[in-house]
């Protein structure tokens, strides 16, 4: 803030020499500047004033304010023509800049400040080429086991597309399984929630399922790691290196042993993941396969 304050005081001593040199007769035409500092998906703006009677912003996303130093938090990542214009007896003058809120990680996954309820994801219904399957613990990704369309509603689980995972700015975390059922491994399911499953895929085209009644935690959280991980398989130890990890403490999409979640792509509407799973009785403290999964943002 040191910076916007040396600014402001430059533009009052050029203003100041400007109205020095001119006659006494000359009328006092108002003049403004602004200076701004970028924050997450806020900005704080720092208005210069002289002659003026009144300051109007138009921040270019169509959010508007009559402050001299408004803070000002934007919906989405982008570039704003931001428009401050003054007014006084002697007329008007309008100051024009850029601000680019980039699409950080965390901006794309929560919304950013601006949205302090959090941003919302589903399970997508539509199966997308490449990104939707199953395959093994590999730093590469692959996948060997292509999924279909609507593959829970294929298989009697539907009901897990209206589950709700909301991530908020703050690193709080919800997840909403909406009629109390948590998509859940077979294997998992019947080792550690026996007594809770509801309902059973073992279709032998598809990783088996289950659901099973479960309360999610009220004390979710989430954060992103960017440094090098390792996941222990059932085939032993993989470590990734130049992938996100997202740290949950519940689950996302599919409830297993562990809370595994590579965050592989993210843009404002979808997002794809890679979750592992246990599908070996022998190994079940391991995860056998990675779950790819897209979500489709609310």
């Amino acid at each position: 803030m040191k910076i916007m304050k040396l600014k402001k005081i430059y533009v009052f001593v050029l203003t100041a020499l400007f109205l020095m040199g001119c006659s006494d007769d000359d009328p006092a035409l108002p003049l403004a500047d602004f200076q701004f500092l970028v924050e997450d998906t806020q900005v704080t703006f720092n208005g210069t004033v002289e002659n003026a009677d009144s300051i109007s912003w138009d921040f270019g996303d169509g959010g508007t304010s009559t402050d001299e130093d408004p803070v000002y938090a934007y919906s989405t990542p982008g570039t704003y023509a931001v428009v401050m214009t003054v007014s006084g007896g002697n007329g008007s003058f309008s100051e024009t800049k850029e601000v680019t809120i980039l699409p950080s990680l965390e901006i794309l996954l929560t919304g950013g400040v601006a949205r302090p309820e959090g941003k919302s994801w589903r399970l997508s219904r539509v199966f997308t080429t490449g990104k939707d399957g199953a395959g093994p613990i590999a730093e590469s990704l692959p996948i060997v086991l292509p999924s279909i369309d609507n593959l829970l509603q294929a298989v009697g689980l539907g009901s897990s597309y209206d589950d709700t995972f909301t991530f908020v700015n703050d690193g709080t975390y919800i997840v909403d399984n909406r009629d109390g059922q948590s998509l859940t491994g077979l294997l998992f399911a019947s080792a550690f929630e026996a007594a809770n499953i509801t309902a059973v895929s073992a279709d032998i085209n598809n990783v088996p399922l289950a659901h099973v009644i479960y309360t999610p935690t009220t004390e979710g959280t989430w954060a992103i790691n960017e440094e090098d991980f390792t996941v222990d398989g059932a085939e032993g130890s993989v470590t990734f290196s130049g992938r996100t990890e997202l740290v949950l403490n519940e689950y996302l999409g599919f409830r297993d042993l562990t809370n595994t979640v590579i965050l592989k792509e993210i843009n404002e509407t979808t997002m794809n993941v890679a979750i592992a799973i246990h599908t070996v009785p022998e190994a079940i403290q391991n995860p056998t396969l990675f779950f790819h999964l897209s979500f489709d943002a609310l």
